[in-house]
């Protein structure tokens, strides 16, 4: 995998598009009630840990029923392991990560994911402040990866993990 050229001070910070989340809720027939890695300008939902005070808030406090988690690039698998611990409390967590195979992170998640979404696209994430990541160019930036979202839940704990393909994009864009 080639460079990012994200900026250092943005590479964790990247927000998902509102649609991307408006799409997923629709698939899933369910709102997020908690972004577990926000700021106050970022959040997702009404209700979010913010990474801007205390970068382990998100590990440490409880998560509630249905959560939506676009970790910090740098930390996905400690994220991963906080969506089991939380299954195993009976909550379930959406998680987006580039779709790396090589990875240990997405390794992991396909053994603790209820299902894996796969997406024939290549997500164009926000900067902090809600405006795209434009190229030298000019250009709107893509990034490198293609993502992939891990449903974490009690039961996928358990059961083999389904794969699915989905194109979010349909509807909603």
């Amino acid at each position: 995998m080639s460079e990012s050229n994200t900026p250092v001070s943005e590479k964790d910070y990247a927000q998902t598009p509102r649609w991307f989340i408006n799409s997923l809720e629709s698939l899933m027939g369910k709102r997020f009630q908690l972004d577990v890695c926000a700021e106050r300008k970022t959040a997702k939902c009404v209700r979010y840990y913010n990474l801007d005070y205390n970068r382990e808030d998100a590990l440490e406090l409880p998560w509630l029923d249905f959560n939506w988690c676009n970790p910090p690039f740098t930390n996905v698998e400690s994220f991963i392991d906080k969506c089991v611990i939380e299954a195993q409390s009976g909550n379930t967590s959406c998680v987006i990560m580039p779709n790396t195979p090589e990875t240990a992170y997405v390794r992991k998640i396909k053994q603790v994911a209820d299902t894996i979404i796969e997406m024939p696209f290549r997500l164009k994430f926000l900067r902090p402040d809600g405006s795209a990541f434009i190229s030298d160019s000019g250009k709107e930036n893509s990034p490198k990866f293609s993502c992939l979202v891990g449903l974490v839940t009690p039961i996928g704990l358990i059961a083999p993990t389904r794969f699915m393909y989905h194109d979010f994009r349909i509807g909603f864009k």
